[in-house]
């Protein structure tokens, strides 16, 4: 009889036990990468984004744009508070970061105009990055050089200290080296979006990493109605020009896909842009006898370009004598940005109302007729 009350309390005991398991397992699977409750902030452009407010911290969720599921989660905490205990699984970011490394100067650009520069500790490809606050930092020794995005230096990156590096990613791509430290990658993926909107939304993530959540939701609002009222009235001209645009580079000629951010913002813009059909949300390589056949009789011919010289119909012709067959070429209408001496990259990403109105005056010159250009200039 006392045996068998020993074991009846002993299974009871272990019962108990097992429902405490049972309930912490629960609890942890929870916390994992599913389902987080909260205040979902609304996103209105960004086709990879959510941003999910919890009591105590953000989860920011991006979606992985080369498959399915996500590319990565990032639990952000402020640094004056404490960890809430049963955080979700993810990359843990104690807000506002304030050592950061930075791949792109993309990102260097937007950091100044929030208002952080100083919070730019590192940089890779320092030779790209032309925004004078950090190019004059990383001249005087205040911003650590860490080398090539493709070969960074570990040894400098130790020095810098970074709280966080952002890096961009790519599909099926490890980050070599640092796939080996201890420092959370947050995964710049904006210029996967589909949509020039969609691109600058992400200024809403990199806002609340750097404690300005709230200016950076205002900027994003005024970028979209700008954006979308240029658009709007572009879109509604009578004229739409036949558009080509970009230059042949080695054996193939990189062209923007019709759901690109550039392919979507030439539609924004007005204009018939003539490799609209090629899907996608990057580049498309094509041979110059396919750009040929599709823009021989463009009515407006946009380039990029990076030189310390510039570039002049008689040079374009010199490199590649195949271009004379383009009517834009032979009736003065080519159109070319510098990157080396603008700033169309650093600028556009988050501000893309800037470009859309810049190519709004060059497709539909009767909206703007004083409009100065910025980053386009007549090729002569």
């Amino acid at each position: 009889m006392i045996l068998s009350r020993k074991l009846s309390a002993i299974f009871f005991i272990a019962s108990i036990v097992m429902a405490f398991l049972l309930m912490m397992l629960l609890l942890v699977g929870n916390a994992g990468m599913g389902k987080v409750e909260g205040k979902a902030l609304k996103i209105r452009h960004s086709s990879l984004l959510s941003i999910i407010e919890c009591d105590g911290y953000t989860v920011v969720d991006v979606d992985n744009p080369w498959g399915e599921g996500l590319l990565q989660r990032y639990i952000l905490v402020p640094e004056e508070s404490g960890l809430p205990a049963l955080l979700p699984e993810g990359t843990l970011l104690r807000t506002p970061v304030k050592r950061a490394l930075l791949f792109s100067g993309v990102h260097t650009a937007l950091f100044e105009e929030l208002g952080v520069a100083e919070y730019i500790k590192a940089v890779c490809d320092a030779g790209y990055v032309y925004s004078k606050i950090t190019a004059a930092a990383i001249a005087e020794g205040r911003v650590v050089d860490c080398g090539s995005s493709l070969d960074v230096n570990l040894e400098r990156v130790a020095e810098a200290s970074p709280d966080a590096i952002f890096v961009l990613p790519f599909e099926n791509g490890g980050y070599g080296k640092l796939d080996r430290v201890r420092i959370p990658l947050v995964e710049c993926a904006d210029y996967m979006e589909s949509s020039p909107l969609g691109c600058a939304e992400w200024v809403r993530f990199y806002g609340r990493l750097v404690g300005k959540g709230a200016e950076a939701d205002s900027l994003f609002n005024a970028v979209c109605s700008g954006y979308e009222a240029l658009s709007f009235v572009a879109r509604h001209d009578a004229s739409h020009p036949k558009l080509m645009c970009e230059l042949k580079s080695s054996s193939a000629w990189y062209i923007p896909a019709g759901g690109s951010t550039m392919g979507r913002m030439y539609h924004d813009a007005g204009a018939d842009y003539l490799f609209s059909s090629y899907e996608g949300t990057g580049s498309v390589p094509l041979s110059f006898e396919v750009v040929l056949d599709k823009a021989a009789d463009a009515d407006i011919w946009l380039m990029k370009y990076n030189s310390p010289l510039t570039k002049t119909c008689a040079s374009l012709l010199a490199e590649y004598s195949g271009y004379s067959h383009f009517r834009p070429l032979r009736e003065g209408n080519v159109y070319a940005c510098n990157t080396r001496m603008k700033r169309i990259f650093e600028e556009s990403a988050f501000h893309p109302e800037i470009l859309l109105k810049e190519l709004v005056a060059l497709f539909h010159p009767d909206i703007f007729p004083e409009y100065e250009p910025k980053y386009y200039e007549r090729m002569r």
